[in-house]
């Protein structure tokens, strides 16, 4: 279930499913409402088989990774140099990944006509030699049909593919270009360059790493790349692969690989990771050109190659950049890999950038306690105090992403937009902004407007029988929270 859909259907964060409150009330005439209110969340949010469910029911994680909720680049592609069965040349493979509202839908008036609207565009990719010769180029025709305009905030789903090209060695530079037939928009790059070798068929000759999805099927010899421009989505699972040339064939192989990251955010936050598996089979790696998207087999070889996959913890990596390091030893010989890439986070709360903003929002579910410990800490043991305390509401300690965080600190974004002042960015202190982020939306809203009386709203939640009434006294804006009840 997504997010949207958990909103729409459960509401508050701390009601996973149908609830019934066994905690009285929340009264105007008792203990303040903030206090009552708090100690309602806590209750509702800590106990830890609702915890579980939550996570369940907020997200169901993909497992490459968490799809963006906006994109931040039109086109994103990497170029990556395998070895081929021919030995005399190189092969240089380029996985693109674009933007499908790139392109501009119109009405489609040819015949016959088999949809509503249409957008077309073109694809250009071309390797260039050191005396800027074209070596190779392809060119392919994009066409896309939808029976509706696609909406303005409709994320569409990214167009995948694979370029593969067969050259001397040698280092090349690439050109990529694609523009919309429609609009006249384009995008061109020509700053990358890529050296390709044709292998020497030498123990222990290694071609780069490639970063790769979970199989879906693990019983075939079919490997599907991450293609996020060489970088790793915050929460994805995978693993790398490279191709090797084991000499004899019959060595017994060993794999020592060692991964460390800075993280994004304080300086001096680090990740360190290590391990020993591996899985190898018989063959080459070769991209499978009958495919929808972007898939790579393993074809048989008469050679001593071999692929070799390391299962990489992607999914406990936190946002930062990485460097892995990757020892090879067979036969009396040692090889080393090193490769670099980022785990990114598309989907990233706003609130979660301004570090000052994501711990007073905190207020409305940490006790005096837990705020005095995070506010008396500064630099690097405030960002652990700020981990800690999230790392004990995480339904799922396997994998850096935390369902409970995000979607917090998502309705903190909302709250701020939703409700802040003209002036001041202080929508989720409001009382408005407060209910808003402990329940979510509400299932219905009215607006009551009375001659000589003040601005009413009040807000409705079905699936847990709430309702909150606030008012604004002063007709200002500034509505404060004057009522809450069970329905």
């Amino acid at each position: 279930m997504s997010k949207e859909e958990y909103r729409s259907t459960y509401g508050a964060i701390s009601s996973p499913g149908s609830f019934s409150i066994t905690t009285a009330a929340v009264s105007v005439s008792t203990r303040s409402l903030p206090y009552q209110l708090h100690r309602w969340f806590v209750i509702l949010l800590f106990s830890l088989g609702k915890i579980v469910n939550l996570a369940a029911q907020i997200a169901d994680e993909p497992q490459g990774g968490l799809q963006p909720r906006f994109q931040t680049q039109a086109v994103t592609y990497e170029a990556v140099a395998l070895f081929g069965e021919d030995t005399s040349t190189a092969v240089v493979n380029i996985h693109y990944r674009l933007w499908q509202n790139f392109f501009i839908f119109i009405r489609n008036d040819a015949e016959p006509r088999t949809s509503e609207y249409t957008a077309r565009g073109e694809l250009l990719i071309e390797l260039l030699d050191e005396e800027r010769n074209s070596v190779a180029r392809q060119i392919k025709q994009i066409s896309m049909a939808r029976t509706t305009l696609p909406k303005e905030s409709e994320v569409l789903p990214d167009i995948q593919g694979a370029m593969t090209f067969t050259v001397p060695k040698g280092t090349y530079q690439i050109v990529f270009s694609l523009d919309d037939r429609e609009s006249g928009r384009s995008f061109l790059e020509r700053t990358r360059r890529i050296t390709a070798r044709r292998p020497n068929l030498t123990a222990m000759e290694l071609s780069p790493l490639l970063l790769l999805q979970p199989n879906a099927h693990p019983d075939e010899q079919a490997f599907t790349p991450i293609n996020r421009g060489g970088d790793v989505l915050f929460g994805g699972r995978g693993s790398i692969v490279s191709q090797m040339y084991l000499g004899s064939g019959d060595e017994v192989l060993d794999v020592q690989w060692k991964l460390e990251g800075q993280l994004d955010g304080f300086k001096g936050r680090t990740q360190t990771f290590s391990g020993s598996m591996y899985a190898m089979v018989k063959g080459l790696l070769s991209l499978a050109g009958d495919q929808e998207g972007i898939q790579y087999r393993v074809e048989s070889s008469p050679l001593a190659w071999r692929t070799v996959s390391l299962p990489i913890p992607f999914e406990k990596l936190e946002p930062g950049s990485f460097k892995l390091d990757v020892e090879y030893t067979a036969g009396g010989k040692t090889q080393t890999q090193t490769h670099g890439f980022r785990v990114t986070w598309p989907q990233r709360p706003y609130s979660l950038f301004n570090a000052t903003l994501a711990l007073e929002a905190l207020r409305h579910i940490a006790s005096d306690e837990e705020m005095d410990g995070l506010l008396s800490s500064s630099g690097l043991r405030q960002a652990e105090a700020f981990s800690r305390f999230w790392r004990q509401k995480d339904p799922d300690t396997t994998t850096a992403y935390n369902e409970v965080l995000t979607e917090y600190y998502l309705r903190v974004d909302e709250a701020l937009r939703r409700f802040s002042g003209v002036r001041e960015g202080d929508g989720f202190k409001t009382d408005r902004g407060r209910i808003y982020i402990l329940y979510g939306p509400p299932s219905q809203t009215n607006r009551v407007f009375q001659p000589g009386g003040p601005p009413t709203e009040i807000w409705v939640y079905s699936q847990l029988k709430r309702r909150f009434v606030f008012i604004d006294p002063n007709k200002s804006g500034a509505y404060i929270l004057s009522k809450a009840e069970n329905l």
